[in-house]
C-alpha cells in the first residue's frame, strides 16, 4: 500500500512541484490554485496511478492536500 509519502510524490509529480514543496496542509484551491478542471484531472490521475475509484461525491469535500490523502488511504482499504 502506498504511503502519504508515495501519494505526495504523485501529486507532486502531476502538478509540476518538487514533493519537498508540497505541504500537507495546503489548500487546493487558494494554495495551489485547482480549479474544479484541474482537480478533476488530478483525481482522474491518481486514480489510475493507485488503480482505486474515487466518488465525484467523496471529491466534492476536499479542501486540503491531506484530505486527498486521506482519500486516496481510505480508497485502498476497500
Amino acid at each position: 500500500m502506498p504511503t502519504g509519502l508515495e501519494i505526495i510524490k504523485a501529486i507532486a509529480e502531476h502538478l509540476g512541484l518538487n514533493p519537498e514543496d508540497l505541504d500537507r496542509q495546503a489548500m487546493l484551491k487558494d494554495e495551489l490554485g485547482l480549479g474544479p478542471i484541474e482537480l478533476n484531472d488530478l483525481l482522474s490521475s491518481l486514480s489510475q496511478k493507485f488503480d482505486i475509484t474515487i466518488n465525484p461525491h467523496e471529491a466534492s469535500s476536499l479542501k486540503k492536500v491531506e484530505d486527498l490523502i486521506v482519500l486516496i488511504e481510505d480508497n485502498l482499504l476497500d
